[in-house]
């Protein structure tokens, strides 16, 4: 069959418009890919170049935006996917790393760059690539290089856990296979016959597990059978004990059927590393736990990390998360769940979108690692505290829930009759009532004689001034509560959400401004030198010790802040004396976690002051800034007049 002559961006964006059923814009896809409106529009014209031939098409409408149409949306799923391709650096890096798994020669460099069509200077930057994805990151595998030959150590669990993530990372969740690429060395039928299997063992000693995890296992299964054909076996290694009786019995049992289909034989070492596999991804039955016999579901690690992380989070952010018992349990489960020795977690997706939009709740998650580190022994990379900082976002949901006092008390003033007045109530109630208490719905002509003394919000269906009584915000919405008006208010919640967060900081930003240590159109090249400078600001000063230069490098490594192009904002809670900004504005833009980086803001802050990070973060990294604007900015004095718009 055909292919689609697209590189993997447009593959994904044609994969992101397969999966949607309505108009999105280009500025979402925009967001999604980490590009710009105009990379997507350039891409949509190419996408539709390949595949108008087999009658489809993205269609545009203006201010709607984009919609895919195909006659048979099967045919280009499957052009979609391509076994080999060279086209961009992660299609060059995914075809290395299949290379180094699945040979035992050493790769010659050179025959590399024919087959990849490639430069030696390209192919040194790949290879950089690869051994930050695999190298310095799980499966932490050895790349040893001799001369003009390179290969992967010979450590057959660290080549299947490669292999699994290469198939596992692009997973296609609606369907059964990967998104963009073809099935390699692995057999279709081989994998479809492991993934119906499957399910019946486990469903057989009622193992329920989270759908990466099956995956995963599932992959692990095919890639087990294929190997093991091929001679490469799990080395002997000491017997795993099997604590949980269930997934001993499952994965035994997938053993004795897989070969009893394929006519082959699987070591205890492929055993025991299925029965790891089920035992890690076995979802705890959490329906009969209570605070009272916790000791009896969890270990004393896990209990005490937990309630050791509660206590950090209140006594650092003044955030109660202890009432809260479903968190509480849910807490427990995720730790229990990380320290397993397989655990799979979903990674798709935008991850630096993600930290965007969770930015305070990320905050709180990097809490935990100083802790993790204390009783685990090793800090969580940025996927665990991702899924953690999930964790947290609902738990600060359900705060206003438990905390009614925090509600915005609003005054509805609607021109329509009763009926439709006391059904634009309903819906905002319906919407919105976790956040906003009603205290009156009037009609617009009793604005002269209300007393708005005790009034936090007023929503008016008319655009006359309604009260200057200090201390209230308007918003105007319509009748009938509009799409836009659900909109304009989750944002506007969202923005008294920060502000209630950060109550206990009454610092301005345009004092911290004012205040900062400036160092203007700076030539900067190199990340390290630029952090190291900018931390000498607050050494020098002492308003704090080394530590401080400490966190913020492990937090770069771990998960950088910069999420998007630029401004960048760097920070640690090591306690500082004193709550300084350092600023430097760079005369030439740097790359940062490839964004380009104009202006680097780095923070130290008194305990007291913890939370002002909070509204920070919601400042630089709003989608609302100006990023055209803000980029172009060099000075303190332009600085400090862009963002008075912003406070």
């Amino acid at each position: 069959m055909d292919k689609l002559n697209l590189s993997l961006r447009q593959r994904k964006l044609l994969h992101m418009m397969q999966e949607q059923t309505t108009y999105i814009t280009g500025n979402e896809l925009a967001k999604q890919l980490g590009v710009s409106p105009r990379t997507i529009r350039s891409d949509i014209v190419e996408i539709n170049q390949n595949i108008l031939p087999y009658h489809a098409k993205i269609l545009s409408a203006r201010s709607k935006g984009y919609l895919y149409t195909a006659e048979n949306p099967e045919i280009i799923q499957q052009l979609n996917q391509i076994d080999t391709a060279f086209f961009t650096k992660e299609d060059r890096i995914r075809y290395l790393a299949f290379r180094l798994c699945l040979t035992d020669e050493h790769l010659n460099l050179f025959d590399l760059e024919d087959e990849m069509f490639i430069s030696h200077t390209t192919l040194e930057h790949d290879l950089h690539s690869l051994k930050m994805k695999y190298v310095l990151s799980e499966p932490y595998i050895k790349l040893e290089q001799k001369r003009n030959f390179l290969t992967f150590e010979e450590n057959e669990q660290k080549r299947r856990s490669v292999l699994n993530r290469l198939f596992h990372e692009d997973w296609n969740y609606n369907h059964n296979w990967n998104t963009y690429y073809g099935y390699t060395f692995l057999n279709k039928d081989v994998l479809d016959y492991i993934m119906d299997e499957v399910p019946l063992h486990l469903d057989k000693y009622g193992i329920s597990m989270e759908d990466p995890s099956l995956v995963s296992l599932n992959l692990a299964a095919a890639i087990m059978y294929h190997r093991v054909l091929s001679g490469h076996q799990l080395p002997p290694a000491s017997p795993v004990l099997r604590p949980d009786t269930p997934a001993s019995l499952a994965s035994d049992s997938l053993a004795d059927a897989l070969e009893g289909q394929f006519h082959c034989s699987f070591s205890r070492e492929e055993r025991d590393d299925l029965y790891q596999r089920i035992a890690s991804g076995h979802l705890p039955d959490i329906s009969d736990i209570t605070p009272l016999n916790i000791s009896q579901h969890f270990g004393p690690v896990t209990i005490q990390l937990a309630k050791a992380y509660i206590d950090r989070i209140q006594d650092v952010f003044h955030l109660d998360f202890s009432e809260d018992e479903d968190f509480y349990i849910t807490l427990l489960s995720y730790i229990q769940f990380i320290q397993a020795p397989t655990h799979i977690l979903n990674t798709q997706g935008n991850q630096d979108l993600e930290k965007r939009i969770l930015n305070v709740e990320f905050e709180i998650a990097y809490l935990f690692q100083d802790l993790a580190q204390q009783y685990l022994g090793y800090y969580l990379n940025q996927n665990e505290l991702l899924y953690l900082a999930h964790c947290i976002s609902g738990a600060v949901e359900f705060l206003f829930e438990i905390h009614p006092e925090t509600k915005m008390k609003t005054v509805i003033f609607c021109h329509m009759n009763m009926p439709a007045a006391w059904a634009l109530k309903r819906k905002i109630l319906g919407a919105f009532d976790k956040y906003l208490n009603v205290t009156a719905l009037l009609p617009v002509n009793d604005k002269n004689i209300y007393d708005f003394q005790n009034t936090d919000l007023i929503l008016s269906t008319v655009r006359k001034s309604i009260t200057n009584f200090p201390g209230i915000d308007t918003i105007q919405i319509s009748p009938f509560l509009a799409p836009d008006d659900y909109l304009l208010l989750s944002e506007y919640i969202n923005e008294q959400r920060i502000e209630h967060l950060c109550a206990a900081s009454d610092i301005t930003l345009g004092h911290l401004l004012e205040h900062a240590f400036w160092h203007e159109k700076e030539s900067f090249t190199d990340r390290f030198t630029i952090i190291e400078t900018m931390a000498e600001d607050f050494l020098q000063n002492n308003l704090t010790d080394t530590s401080y230069l400490s966190d913020i490098l492990r937090w770069e490594s771990i998960a950088t802040n910069a999420t998007g192009p630029g401004i960048l904002f760097l920070h640690s809670l090591i306690p500082a004396k004193e709550t300084r900004l350092s600023i430097t504005t760079l005369d030439h833009r740097i790359m940062w976690n490839s964004y380009k980086i104009r202006i680097i803001i780095m923070g130290a802050f008194r305990p007291d002051d913890a939370t002002l990070v909070f509204r920070l973060l919601h400042i630089f990294y709003n989608d609302k800034l100006d990023i055209d604007t803000l980029r172009m900015l060099k000075t303190k004095k332009e600085i400090i007049d862009f963002f008075k718009a912003y406070e």
